[in-house]
């Protein structure tokens, strides 16, 4: 298919040519509507890479608590090149999640709730609304927001950095949109006891039922967002949180590897929601980056 026109009727082959990196023979096209030249590396996520050997293990690494810099180190490179790693596999794998939603079959249940992170520094706090489907414990949608610090650091905050508008509930009508293309019409929705979450349940998915439970106080230590109750009726989403905590350095409790920009730690959570997929189904697929075709 052509990438200008995405016409298929009007392209044929035009020789091949050998990748300079390490000398793959790749299949060339020309098409006849546009004149444009492509070839089969035109689609691949590895277009335009000299480096593209550590691409999978890059993938697995960002995705196993290491920082990028770190990453870096062990692949030999330089930083940069591990950030415009995280770039365009946060893309694809965003992509791959909205093609997963859109393909898959309805989901009957879903939990939901906000994961705090914060940007540079904790005077800088983020929301992250994340849906999870309770049987099979996949991420379905995710979206970031800015909010506002809280308790002693909301004075030095607003010192520093003035006011900072809160983006908590377009953040929450973000996933809510992504959600509405997988969840079935009369599915089950739960999360915390928040005033927010009825009202937005609601608007984008008036025939389902809603139910809450009343949340409790993460462990102190090493069980992030585990619960100490015996029972915890979201489990499956507080159990997902804290694999986020753990595998992504930079949700880490207490660690300097901060993203400094939003966007960038969106690509970061995109990545490591299609690795938490992937990982689900690792017995049946190899948790490997590619585009999704199911």
């Amino acid at each position: 298919m052509c990438p200008i026109c995405r016409t298929v009727e009007n392209v044929k082959k035009r020789g091949f040519y050998r990748r300079p990196s390490d000398q793959k023979k790749v299949q060339r096209y020309l098409c006849k509507s546009c004149k444009i030249s492509f070839s089969d590396q035109t689609f691949a996520i590895d277009y335009r890479q000299q480096k593209r050997w550590f691409n999978q293990s890059c993938f697995v690494t960002i995705c196993s608590g290491v920082s990028q810099r770190r990453t870096a180190y062990i692949f030999r490179v330089v930083p940069r090149t591990i950030a415009r790693r995280v770039m365009r596999f946060g893309k694809i794998c965003e992509e791959n999640l909205a093609k997963y939603r859109e393909q898959r079959a309805k989901v009957n249940e879903v939990q939901f709730d906000e994961l705090e992170s914060f940007i540079h520094t904790k005077l800088k706090p983020v929301t992250i609304p994340i849906a999870v489907e309770k049987k099979t414990r996949k991420v379905l949608a995710i979206s970031i927001g800015n909010i506002g610090a809280k308790g002693p650091l909301k004075q030095i905050s607003l010192q520093k950095y003035g006011r900072r508008p809160s983006e908590r509930l377009s953040a929450l009508k973000s996933m809510a949109k992504h959600l509405q293309a997988c969840i079935a019409p009369e599915a089950r929705i739960g999360s915390d006891m928040c005033p927010l979450y009825p009202k937005l349940i609601r608007d984008y998915f008036p025939n389902t039922k809603h139910y809450t439970c009343r949340g409790s106080r993460g462990a102190v230590v090493g069980l992030g967002e585990l619960k100490k109750t015996v029972f915890d009726p979201i489990f499956t989403l507080n159990h997902t949180y804290a694999m986020f905590r753990d595998n992504l350095k930079t949700l880490s409790r207490r660690t300097w590897a901060t993203a400094k920009r939003k966007d960038r730690l969106l690509f970061l959570l995109n990545i490591y929601g299609w690795f938490h997929n992937l990982w689900l189904d690792r017995k049946r697929v190899k948790p490997k980056l590619e585009v999704f075709n199911p």
